[in-house]
């Protein structure tokens, strides 16, 4: 059977998200290097941006230091392909979502790092109106001061001496007319940020709220008015 024009597993994950209590929006990102070994990390969901045209194609977005690790990983994957895990314990369900990765950095690293979004998904909004320099700047001014300052840190997993030399990195970076505000500490950190969007292509939904637990697999199909087609599985 075919999935609705707002696609099923997007409506359950958002009720599942705004049912759950304390820190709901946790997630987790699996990628892979070149040789194929896995990294798995827990990450923050942002928002859910959705074209007009196109609301059952949701992208799932995320944010992210330009220089760590998993956007090595990204880029060094020809598919761009990763996949994020959701628990909520508010509903008892999993949503697995494997998806292309498309990175978005400042202006000035873009071109000179080679990063590019990718997807149709992402083409849609072109031409559209849409300006992601300005979901970029919104989603950073959006985050605490205290948050902001991890992007002011020396490049994520490299070497320290002692613990104690964090002591000397900035521990707020407010922004722009907040008490404190330093010019060149906020934009060192806004250079250092960029937005990470999930482009879903299948999702595995497990409903364990329910007697008999459910499992739903969804893949996206391109050649029916991009919609999902729903295969009932054994949970």
């Amino acid at each position: 059977m075919m999935g609705a024009r707002t696609a099923r597993w997007h409506a359950a994950l958002k009720d599942a998200l705004q049912k759950e209590e304390g820190m709901k929006n946790i997630f987790q990102l699996a990628t892979t290097d070149v040789n194929t070994t896995p990294y798995v990390r827990s990450l923050v969901l942002r928002d859910h941006i959705i074209h007009p045209s196109l609301p059952s194609l949701p992208l799932l977005l995320t944010t992210t230091d330009i220089r760590t690790s998993k956007v090595t990983q990204i880029k060094s994957s020809s598919s761009r392909r990763v996949e994020a895990n959701f628990w909520t314990k508010a509903t008892n369900e999993q949503f697995r979502i494997s998806g292309r990765a498309a990175i978005y950095p400042s202006p000035k690293l873009a071109e000179q790092k080679g990063i590019q979004g990718v997807g149709e998904v992402y083409d849609a909004f072109k031409g559209q109106g849409w300006n992601w320099e300005d979901e970029r700047r919104k989603q950073f001014d959006n985050i605490g001061a205290h948050m902001r300052a991890s992007w002011c840190r020396p490049i994520p997993g490299s070497p320290m001496n002692s613990y104690s030399d964090a002591e000397k990195w900035p521990v707020k970076v407010p922004k722009p007319g907040e008490e404190g505000y330093d010019a060149d500490e906020y934009e060192e950190a806004l250079g250092n940020f960029a937005l990470l969007l999930i482009d879903p292509i299948e999702v595995d939904f497990v409903e364990l709220g329910v007697m008999p637990n459910r499992r739903t697999r969804f893949v996206r199909q391109k050649s029916d008015g991009e919609k999902w087609k729903e295969v009932i599985l054994v949970p």
